[in-house]
């Protein structure tokens, strides 16, 4: 998924909000890159993305998660369970940024901690059977650093967190946006529009890639948003499928 990413490809996922090994699978079935575990507000345990994380593995899509922050142990925990990727929510500046990459990224690049029962320095299961030096250098290569835009601040700083290394993806929260905004739960409000659509073109312009999340009504202003830059493209399902309960009955007309 990352080299996708690299390459400007479009890339598809799947946003959980509770841990269900089952959604995973269907995720794969639709052909997503992707599904992201909300550990910021899901019910999520550690032995849960352990299970979520195994049938993603099963079923051949890329397994990542969502955090409050950078809270380094809660970090490693996570990549410790073979998640491939965090989104760090509430970025503001470049310091969060770097400290996001940081937490991820084993030395030099980064000061993740380490442990020994592989022999490789972290627990992750696809780190068996690879030398140290290799799984290292892979870990700090595949993992994806994702920050997330969620306020004024964040949009008046998106040039110089774009810019920080290792941060891989940029992504929007039109919701917390519209908050900070004075536009509480009106994320199709225009002037929300206006900043999301202003901050991904300026993310794009610094050579970030850039992700929004789809929910119901996506389709109104998503190709906007993908028109101005944005590559990967997040599917929430529960608005997603009340949308989609509420069209088939006015369809039937029942």
């Amino acid at each position: 998924m990352k080299e996708k990413i690299l390459l400007g490809d479009m890339v598809f996922g799947l946003g959980l909000d509770s841990p269900d090994p089952m959604m995973v699978e269907y995720a794969a079935l639709a052909g997503l890159d992707f599904v992201r575990f909300d550990c910021e507000q899901g019910p999520y345990t550690l032995e849960s993305i352990e299970h979520a994380v195994r049938s993603a593995e099963a079923a051949d899509i890329v397994p990542t998660a969502r955090v409050s922050g950078v809270e380094p142990g809660f970090v490693v925990q996570l990549l410790n369970r073979s998640v491939s990727g965090l989104t760090f929510a509430h970025t503001r500046t470049a310091s969060d940024a770097a400290a996001a990459v940081r937490s991820v990224k084993f030395a030099p690049e980064g000061d993740r901690t380490l442990t020994s029962p592989s022999g490789h320095g972290m627990h992750a299961r696809w780190a068996l059977g690879l030398d140290a030096e290799d799984a290292f250098a892979f870990a700090n290569r595949e993992t994806l650093v994702v920050c997330t835009i969620e306020d004024p601040t964040g949009l008046a700083n998106i040039g110089e967190i774009a810019a920080v290394p290792g941060v891989d993806v940029i992504t929007f929260g039109p919701n917390d946006i519209a908050a900070s905004m004075g536009y509480t739960g009106d994320t199709m409000h225009p002037e929300v529009r206006k900043a999301v659509r202003d901050g991904i073109k300026r993310a794009t312009a610094a050579g970030a890639a850039v992700g929004i999340s789809v929910g119901s009504r996506g389709a109104e202003w998503a190709a906007d948003y993908v028109e101005a830059g944005a590559r990967v493209l997040q599917f929430l399902p529960a608005p997603l499928m009340i949308d989609a309960v509420a069209r088939a009955r006015a369809d039937l007309g029942v």
